[in-house]
């Protein structure tokens, strides 16, 4: 399982902050650059999972992902992609308490560290 690197994750929330009252995701593939990827996107990403090694279930957890978020527009889910086939899908939000979102970063610091 692929985490976002710790270091992306200023750059996750600036972009959060941009996009906050728009639907769809945040997608950070193997450039490492994150990207809003709209609603109205949405159909050519899942077409594009199909190439994916675990595309089918992929597609099936990003659209419950996005239907969870749909009623928190302050969070959105984040598709992190590798090219073999690990990926990591979560929901990150902005106007979290600083004690949670620190608590977040500090175990996907241990998360990233172990996996180097």
């Amino acid at each position: 399982m692929a985490f976002p690197i710790p270091a992306l994750l200023s750059s996750i929330e600036e972009l959060l902050y941009e996009v906050q009252w728009l639907e769809g995701l945040i997608l950070v593939n193997e450039s490492s650059s994150a990207s809003f990827v709209s609603i109205s996107q949405l159909s050519t990403l899942l077409g594009r999972l199909k190439e994916h090694p675990k595309g089918s279930l992929l597609a099936e957890k990003l659209c419950m992902s996005l239907y969870q978020s749909y009623d928190n527009s302050s969070a959105k889910p984040v598709l992190v992609l590798q090219r073999d086939g690990s990926f990591w899908l979560g929901l990150m939000g902005i106007g979290d308490k600083t004690f949670q979102r620190d608590k977040a970063i500090a175990h996907l610091n241990r998360c990233f560290n172990r996996k180097s």
